[in-house]
């Protein structure tokens, strides 16, 4: 399977238009993820608090995507404690770039849902959006060694539901 670099941006070499160009899609897409109602208004405000922010941020992209989740869980407050799931990003190419769409076949999509939310959220993090084990550990708010662990275990999933067909799967 092949991965897509993910975008490494330098706030204080990198334009700030240009990196709201790269990033502004794929952080509206992650608020939709967590069902916000107006995900283009939360990814905005999210650059909005970065902007503002007085102090540096070492790591502005996992920033970014931090915010965005708290700003998405906030709005939907009522949504908190349900299983948060992939399915819509997955099911629905129009809320992923076609780099992304291509990136996961149907059959790896197919057998992606079936892992518990927590597994598949590290997974799309770390595979689809490309984040760093200490940038997902930030985002999500949990220590880096149980991001490679949730990271490991959907692979391990995904490999032995790829091969319970008694082969073994290319992707696997």
């Amino acid at each position: 399977m092949q991965t897509v670099a993910p975008p490494q941006l330098d706030f204080e070499s990198t334009d700030f238009f240009d990196a709201f160009a790269l990033l502004y899609p794929r952080l509206v897409n992650y608020a939709r993820r967590y069902g916000a109602t107006f995900p283009e208004d939360i990814t905005q405000e999210a650059f909005v608090i970065l902007m503002q922010r007085e102090t540096h941020v070492e790591h502005p992209v996992a920033f970014l995507y931090g915010t965005v989740r708290t700003l998405s869980l906030t709005e939907k407050r009522p949504m908190k404690n349900q299983n948060l799931s992939l399915d819509a990003i997955l099911l629905d190419p129009g809320f992923a770039s076609d780099a992304e769409g291509q990136l996961l076949s149907r059959e790896i999509r197919e057998h992606m849902r079936t892992l518990s939310p927590t597994f598949r959220e590290a997974l799309w993090l770390f595979v689809v959006e490309g984040l760093s084990i200490r940038e997902i550990a930030g985002i999500i708010d949990i220590p880096e060694a149980t991001v490679k662990t949730r990271i490991f275990r959907a692979k391990a999933q995904l490999r032995e539901q790829l091969n319970s067909n008694g082969g073994v799967h290319a992707m696997a």
